[in-house]
């Protein structure tokens, strides 16, 4: 009886121990029955076609699904990034997620991963967490020794079928600083790997209809791929539908950092934000996959499932090549816009939103409408941005001036010395200097800054206001925590575009990573050149097509059976390795034959070792000898000029070395360059590499959302030892006519010219004053007097 008790004793007290401990965050009503188990990976399941191979095709691979945990739930990530940091005592990241009819209606818990700095105050500190503006986590931000996991339960009815709002807002304070560069040491990292949708059940795994191609996400760093299988792949007319496929899914998708994998065989897992796509006759897919191609009935295009793992597999399928080209034709013609039709956003939303606004003319819009919020500030340091695009065919980099018209307010604390600061791209633009004190409101004050900056497509414009109080320079304990306004930006400011001149340049690669100018004007079929493709070259083109076709907006026609001598009249992609590229083109385009040399010791598998960092050693010698001889003294002049005339002793120069042949380095991963075709009615772009391997290693980080901004110049080079891109900017160009012919667009490509070519416009400006001094002077010789 005895022994009865104390177990009965034992077993109480055990309970209770496990009551007292401290659990994790969790905003659901109610506690689960017990805790969702570590995550594993996700085991492997029966051959494709059954418990039983047929006799006659092999069996197909082994394909395992997306995970699903022992308790049934399905995650699904939702961050379209590798990492998302939040940085200063404000941050705001807002874009949208896909979600189906299936995954709206199922029960969903959302969780989210997070650290943040030692010395960020957790009493004054939250994160916010949103969906379809229902608050769904709020949370004092206290996770400096490591990552902080949040779990919450999706009330029903938030999320809908189709886009859906995701908004993360943290507002960060200081434990002890209280000056405007301590707000430089608040940041917090959400974990992408760790923050995802959980779905109970099998149905909201399911791909049902073409529209879902929208859901598929990204996985755990932010990508999305795409797995084509053709079984024919060495079949020439296979080549063009599955370009056209990879460009339809890219755009239908339209997830920031998708790659695309050609292949014969169905790949060895389906992980989390991928998608296999089979291509193929009724035969062919038959052979491959019997469950794929078993029904000669079918729909060209659809979903099925896969019968041993239950995943959706999109089937392009026709009795013959020519029903199959039909099929694909089916589904990518739909996404095409009419060249006639004028583009008037940049679909960016499931990354950024809203969607960015296309500005092909003057504009003025209010901040309201591009995604900016009136915001009261009590800190030290606000930060808000927004984005607007501009036309590949942008020509007022030299001269032209932007507006904000600013609404704010700031209160009398603020002292002088304090600013408001405009950065475009990350680069500084304009800086308003608060002078008077006693506080002041800003009703439409203009801040105008150059469009030097500006690029074509997306341009990230950022409002900073940096201020300092008669409070923080006493910096009381406490302080910090203080809910009294000092700045308040109105989201009635409105932001002025004026008239730009508009014609094309090239070579112009950053046209090309802004809206693929020239291939997204051309209504005929594009050369893609590959000479003796394989799998890896046939995955970097429709990689880089497929990222292409987003920046166009529209997909494009591509002929693939082109060769180098039947595109010298035409604009032109070649994509291959060196070996495969003629000689002729790498002339063309302006690399040097020298190349072949440099790169053929190169190994496809031998990952190049971090380069030292040169470029900072030499600036770091200029600054010491900088004022020295006769070099130092032509360098300190040149600063001298940039500084105070914003211009160099290079735009006084008449030819350009950069027009040379180039020569990359043997660390260079991937080389892609533009030059006028033969006959100079077109362009010729080349992107290649030492190997295949390399080939595409370099295009899959080239297309990722934050190098592709970065190809721009003539010539564009990736290295992926140290992960950076460098560019050979653009010497001699050439217009093309983009827009038709007026004087008021001529006088303003005449007036950027000339101010981008400050030799030339001196010496015209000579010829004139001289001209008009000679009719000058012969005017008054024959009217004056004669003595």
């Amino acid at each position: 009886m005895k022994r009865l008790l104390g177990a009965c004793l034992f077993l109480g007290l055990s309970t209770l121990s496990s009551y007292a401990q401290v659990a994790p965050f969790d905003m659901s009503p109610e506690r689960p029955a017990e805790p969702a188990p570590a995550e594993k990976p996700a085991a492997p399941f029966s051959p494709l076609p059954g418990q039983q191979a047929p006799a006659a095709p092999a069996p197909a691979p082994k394909l395992a699904p997306a995970p699903i945990r022992a308790d049934g739930q399905w995650r699904r990530y939702i961050v379209p990034q590798d990492s998302l940091s939040f940085s200063g005592e404000n941050g705001d990241k807002t874009w949208a997620v896909f979600i189906t009819a299936d995954q709206a209606a199922a029960p969903a818990t959302l969780t989210l991963a997070y650290q943040s700095s030692l010395v960020v105050a957790p009493e004054w500190s939250t994160m916010t967490v949103s969906i379809n503006n229902a608050r769904i986590i709020s949370e004092p931000v206290q996770s400096p020794e490591g990552r902080k996991t949040l779990t919450a339960k999706i009330p029903a009815g938030v999320l809908k079928e189709g886009l859906n709002t995701f908004r993360i807002n943290t507002s960060l304070r200081h434990r002890t600083d209280c000056t405007v560069q301590s707000t430089y040491e608040l940041w917090t990292e959400v974990d992408p790997s760790k923050t995802y949708l959980s779905f109970t059940g099998d149905n909201p795994r399911r791909l049902k209809k073409l529209d879902d191609i929208r859901a598929i996400g990204v996985d755990g760093t932010g990508r999305t791929a795409f797995n084509i299988v053709v079984p024919a792949i060495d079949r020439t007319q296979a080549t063009a539908p599955m370009l056209h496929t990879a460009q339809g899914l890219a755009i239908l998708a339209n997830m920031p950092n998708q790659t695309v994998t050609v292949s014969s065989t169905l790949p060895a897992e389906q992980s989390p934000g991928s998608l296999t796509v089979l291509l193929g006759t009724d035969e062919e897919l038959q052979s491959l996959a019997p469950w794929a191609g078993d029904s000669r009935t079918a729909p060209g295009v659809a979903f099925v499932d896969d019968p041993a793992t239950g995943s959706s597999i999109l089937r392009f399928r026709g009795a013959d090549w020519q029903s199959v080209t039909n099929a694909v034709a089916g589904f990518v013609d739909p996404l095409k816009r009419d060249l006639s039709v004028p583009r008037t956003f940049i679909s960016t939303q499931t990354w950024r939103s809203p969607d960015v606004p296309l500005f092909i003319s003057s504009s003025r819009v209010k901040l309201s409408e591009l995604g900016v919020d009136t915001k009261n500030f009590t800190g030290r340091r606000l930060r808000t941005e927004f984005a607007i695009g501009v036309p590949s065919d942008f020509y007022a980099n030299e001269y032209g001036k932007a507006t904000i018209l600013l609404d704010a307010a700031y209160s009398e604390d603020v002292l002088p010395g304090s600013q408001i600061n405009i950065y475009v791209n990350d680069n500084i633009a304009a800086t308003l200097p608060i002078t008077t004190s006693g506080g002041e409101i800003l009703r439409h004050f203009p801040i105008s800054f150059t469009m030097r900056h500006f690029r074509p497509g997306v341009n990230l414009i950022t409002i900073e206001a940096a201020l300092t109080t008669k409070t923080d320079s006493i910096c009381a304990p406490g302080s910090n925590a203080s809910s009294t306004t000092r700045f308040a930006l109105f989201d009635s400011s409105e932001f002025v575009i004026p008239s730009f001149a508009r014609i094309g340049t090239l070579p112009n690669l950053a046209g090309l990573s802004g809206t693929s100018f020239p291939y997204n004007r051309s209504g005929k079929p594009l050369p893609v050149v590959m000479n003796n493709a394989g799998e890896k070259s046939l995955s970097a083109a429709a990689t880089l097509l497929a990222r292409m076709a987003v920046a166009a907006g529209r997909p494009m026609e591509v002929d693939p059976r082109a060769t180098a001598n039947s595109a010298m009249n035409s604009n032109a992609l070649f994509i291959g390795a060196i070996p495969q590229i003629e000689s002729s083109v790498l002339t063309q385009t302006g690399i040097s034959e020298n190349t072949r040399t440099i790169w053929s010791a190169v190994k496809g598998n031998v990952e190049p070792a971090p380069e030292e960092n040169t470029q900072s050693d030499f600036n770091e010698w200029r600054e010491r000898l900088s004022g020295r001889g006769w070099r130092g003294q032509i360098s300190s002049f040149d600063d001298w000029l940039n500084r105070t005339f914003n211009i160099s002793l290079a735009s006084l120069m008449t030819s350009d070395e950069s027009d040379a042949p180039y020569t990359p380095e043997p660390a260079a991963t991937l080389l892609v360059a533009q030059r006028p075709n033969p006959n100079g009615d077109g362009v010729w772009t080349v992107a290649t590499s030492a190997t295949d391997d390399n080939l595409i290693e370099g295009v899959r980080a080239l297309t990722r959302q934050d190098h592709w901004p970065e190809l721009q110049g003539h010539i564009s080079i990736y290295k992926a030892g140290t992960d950076e891109m460098q560019m050979v900017p653009v010497g001699n160009y050439t217009f093309v006519q983009s827009q038709p012919l007026s004087f008021s667009n001529m006088r303003l490509v005449i007036a950027n010219w000339l101010s981008g070519n400050i030799l030339w416009f001196s010496l015209i400006l000579v010829v004139l004053a001289s001209l008009l001094g000679i009719a000058t002077s012969r005017m008054l010789a024959n009217l004056g007097r004669r003595i």
